[in-house]
């Protein structure tokens, strides 16, 4: 047995049932010093004592020693990984995506569900000549049979439809907003950081981000953490695009050409469910202002709504009902309903205590 599998499952499970060091060791009676070396990895337990942590647990002795996937195409490259917390932190959050995406994975093989990542872009689309970000967002759209000026609004559903698993996590990172995976025994993913993404327009962009990397570069999911800024660049233009098309951005424009311009830039922004930043950019890639409208905008609205703009605060900002990944609870449910899984599973799977688990249960039975 590796103490390594043990730590990582029993951290997971612990915490899906809300429960600190302490609390477990003491369910399982030992010490909270012998637990916390047992789930850090420093030592192993006796086979009695990893008996006894499965039944506080109220999981199989098999749960905690089962085998950690390892991500092999993922790309993970938002922070600079220097130093040995911040690298260990990075090792945590893949353990993570891993077994939520082997969980995933497991349950659509329940319901015999399974959903594989399907999209593909026309290889000359993405070489020679005809490469651009903006004409693969072009591409990309059609692939999703949307017209030319449709707006997207919901980009969860929008790429869960071809295949890509959407999770949100919440990792004390600000500088790491998210992460791609392409991998071919667990599928495609995209992880969302709502620490970093704090507002529900930097969700949808960071989403609409990570799948320009999945679709332009594919060869780039080698689990580096050197960020490549040409790669960066390509992928929010991308986005930018897939969100905004340029037909779709300039009748919008067209549209509110007789008021405010403040009124404009918040009423395109809503529009479209992206940042005043985003559109701020656009007007400036494409010439409709100068660099000077950042000031001009930010200085005339928090003159108008004493708004302050640090903290990366979003004026007249979306809901976070805007922006919501559902497919795995919808599954989870329907496995939990056809008694599938139990209870403590599906807790486990969403990563919420049996308190949680109770309550979204009877929320499920208020509307059948």
């Amino acid at each position: 047995m590796q103490a390594y599998k043990l730590s990582v499952n029993l951290k997971r499970i612990r915490i899906a049932r809300g429960l600190t060091m302490e609390q477990a060791g003491k369910a399982a009676g030992i010490t909270r010093m012998a637990y916390h070396n047992i789930e850090k990895g420093i030592s192993e337990p006796r086979v009695s004592n990893l008996q006894k942590l499965a039944n506080a647990l109220d999981v199989k002795v098999f749960d905690l020693v089962r085998s950690v996937p390892e991500l092999r195409n993922v790309r993970f490259r938002a922070l600079k990984w220097k130093t040995k917390k911040a690298k260990e932190q990075r090792e945590e959050v893949k353990d993570d995506v891993a077994l939520w995406m082997r969980d995933f994975n497991d349950l659509e093989n329940i319901l015999a569900t399974k959903k594989g990542y399907k999209f593909s872009i026309p290889g000359n689309i993405l070489s020679g000549k005809n490469k651009s970000p903006e004409k693969v967002a072009e591409v990309a759209r059609k692939r999703f049979d949307l017209d030319e000026d449709e707006i997207i609004t919901d980009i969860c559903g929008l790429v869960e439809s071809v295949g890509i698993k959407l999770h949100f996590i919440n990792v004390g990172l600000d500088n790491f907003s998210g992460l791609s995976v392409n991998d071919e025994d667990l599928g495609a993913a995209i992880i969302v950081n709502t620490y970093a993404a704090k507002t529900t327009e930097r969700k949808i962009f960071t989403i609409a981000h990570e799948f320009g990397h999945i679709l332009m570069h594919p060869d780039s999911f080698s689990d580096e953490d050197e960020e490549i800024k040409a790669q960066e660049d390509e992928a929010n233009i991308f986005a930018s695009h897939f969100l905004m098309p340029k037909e779709a951005f300039h009748k919008r424009l067209a549209e509110v050409k007789g008021i405010d311009f403040v009124d404009a830039i918040l009423h395109v922004k809503r529009a479209f469910k992206v940042s005043y930043e985003a559109v701020l950019v656009r007007l400036v890639e494409e010439e409709i202002a100068d660099n000077e409208i950042w000031k001009q905008f930010r200085a005339r609205y928090k003159r108008r709504c004493n708004f302050d703009f640090k903290g990366h605060k979003e004026p007249e900002p979306l809901a976070a009902i805007d922006c919501i990944e559902d497919r795995l609870s919808r599954l989870v449910r329907e496995a939990y309903e056809k008694e599938k899984i139990s209870m403590s599973r599906a807790a486990e799977i969403l990563g919420k205590s049996i308190i949680e688990m109770r309550e979204l249960v009877n929320g499920w039975m208020a509307v059948k």
